[in-house]
């Protein structure tokens, strides 16, 4: 089971939560937020001190404030949450992002992660796994097959069989509608020879948080495979991320878990 941490680089209450979390080895995924100014070299370099025991990965920006300037171009000051992100959403889900838009944006955010990582990325994720939808998925697909395929990190699907979420007793409608492009995403790098996830699993309704730490064992539950995937938002501030914390502080992992990606090529 590979338990896999959001949004690094978005806030500083976020940015602590993971790193207290390397440090008890509650994790064993950090995805970043390179395209965010405030996630830069000095933070970057607090993260892969954990690196030996951590998979670092690119977690990819696609909201309007990216798309319509360079990476990297997003101030400090912009809201966390990206207001516009909604229109992109709908652009995206519309067919109107073409394959060679999102493969420009997925390159220029890799080439961000190498100048401020000093690295390459462990693996490819989306922030709200925008990167699993039309022409975004096939721009980030066809930009990994132009790595070396030494180099070639493993790409984050969201497909959770729904047998296994049923059996666990988990919330069913969200994580249905998030695994139905997670079942596209799947079945692309597979035809295409890319590592991916087997299992996907951390699905919830945030308004519903209190109810987490009964969630979290059926999560765990749920993901059979060691390179299952179970993601995370950690955090301090608002009400759901800080239970999601206190949750992966206190829970009793087993010894030698969680596992980083078994089949991921080491630096």
């Amino acid at each position: 089971m590979i338990i896999c941490a959001d949004d690094y680089g978005l806030s500083d209450d976020i940015d602590q939560a993971i790193l207290e979390l390397c440090s008890s080895q509650r994790l064993s995924a950090v995805s970043c937020m390179v395209a965010l100014e405030r996630c830069d070299a000095a933070l970057l370099a607090k993260l892969r001190r954990h690196e030996n025991v951590v998979d670092v990965g690119l977690h990819l920006v696609f909201a309007d404030e990216t798309l319509s300037r360079p990476a990297g171009a997003l101030a400090e000051s912009s809201p966390p949450y990206f207001p516009a992100y909604g229109p992109h959403l709908r652009r995206t889900l519309t067919g109107r992002v073409s394959a060679m838009e999102a493969f420009q944006q997925v390159s220029s955010q890799y080439e961000l992660f190498l100048k401020k990582c000093g690295r390459n990325p462990d693996f490819i994720d989306g922030h709200l796994h925008t990167h699993q939808l039309s022409g975004v998925r096939q721009g980030l697909i066809n930009f990994v097959l132009t790595l070396p395929a030494g180099q070639r990190p493993y790409v984050r699907n969201t497909h959770g069989p729904l047998r296994q979420v049923r059996r666990a007793r988990l919330p069913l409608l969200k994580a249905a509608f998030i695994g139905a492009f997670g079942q596209r995403m799947r079945a692309q790098l597979q035809t295409a020879g890319l590592r991916t996830n087997e299992g996907f699993t951390g699905i919830y309704d945030f308004g519903d948080w209190r109810r987490y730490r009964e969630l979290f064992p059926r999560f765990v539950a749920a993901l059979p495979n060691p390179n299952g995937m179970l993601v995370v938002h950690p955090g301090g501030r608002e009400d759901w991320r800080r239970q999601e914390f206190n949750t992966l502080r206190e829970f009793p992992f087993a010894p030698g878990s969680p596992n980083r990606f078994q089949l991921s090529a080491r630096r």
